[in-house]
């Protein structure tokens, strides 16, 4: 096993070393912007880099993450740099997907390994150098010791970790089990939210409106939590993460593509 490893991160290294570019013209300072202005500014400008932040689904998302993955993939698609993600077996990632929301695949490490290998091996490659961020799937919620191993790897690298949970439903309650305490920046809670369905006096039957998300911080290292439920444009079906006006003062423009429009914001419960 531990030759295995070690192979692993030799290969990774290589990789890195191609995919390594000179210094970036306009780098991040200390922070990735999520590219929603609400959210930003409630984290101070974005996510805090050389941390690790864990999002969890709704619904259908709990064991699929798709809406989960097309959070972080939408977030990562503004900066530049390797990633690596690390999949476990059972998940999956659609390529074509990312390119969509903005990713170049080119830029991606796709590492395979066991469920039970997934934590041990986000922690090595979180210490390395040269990694602009990490990706894993986990079907399984970290400790408290594993999260706080992986936050100290982030903080001394200066990568940036993502968690993406796809558990199973709990057979019995119907619901997955409930999250452990985690030493992670930040814990986020991404599902479908109701549309509504448009009224016109010329339609029998409405329609269904425009996608919605719900989009909870349900902890933040230092911070408030908060809540925003966004909408997706009805002329794109991408998620580029930005907003438009918001509705609450009935002045929207028309839907401008690749756009989120922010619906509603408020505090998020756990």
């Amino acid at each position: 096993m531990a030759q295995e490893t070690h192979d692993t991160l030799t290969l990774l290294r290589a990789q890195v070393a191609r995919l390594e570019r000179p210094p970036i013209a306009s780098p991040v300072s200390g922070v990735l912007p999520t590219g929603t202005p609400a959210i930003d500014a409630h984290l101070g400008g974005g996510l805090r880099r050389g941390s690790v932040h864990e999002i969890v689904g709704t619904g259908a998302d709990h064991a699929t993450g798709v809406r989960p993955t097309r959070f972080v993939a939408s977030i990562l698609a503004r900066a530049t740099g390797p990633i690596v993600w690390v999949r476990g077996a059972g998940t999956d990632l659609c390529l074509a997907g990312l390119r969509q929301l903005g990713l170049s695949p080119g830029r991606l490490i796709l590492v395979e390994t066991t469920p039970e290998q997934v934590a041990a091996l986000a922690e090595d490659i979180l210490r390395e150098r040269g990694i602009f961020a990490m990706v894993a799937d986990i079907t399984a919620p970290m400790t408290l010791t594993a999260t706080r191993r992986l936050q100290l790897a982030a903080e001394k690298s200066g990568a940036t970790g993502f968690l993406i949970h796809q558990a199973k439903a709990d057979g019995r309650r119907g619901k997955p089990p409930p999250l452990p305490a985690s030493a992670c920046q930040t814990r986020w809670r991404v599902g479908a939210a109701p549309c509504v369905l448009p009224f016109s006096p010329s339609c029998r039957t409405p329609l269904p409106g425009p996608a919605r998300w719900q989009v909870d911080l349900l902890r933040q290292r230092g911070g408030p939590v908060a809540s925003w439920t966004l909408e997706i444009s009805d002329d794109d079906a991408t998620l580029p993460l930005r907003l438009a006006s918001p509705l609450e003062d009935r002045s929207v423009a028309s839907p401008t593509p690749r756009h989120l429009h922010l619906l509603r914001s408020g505090s998020a419960g756990a």
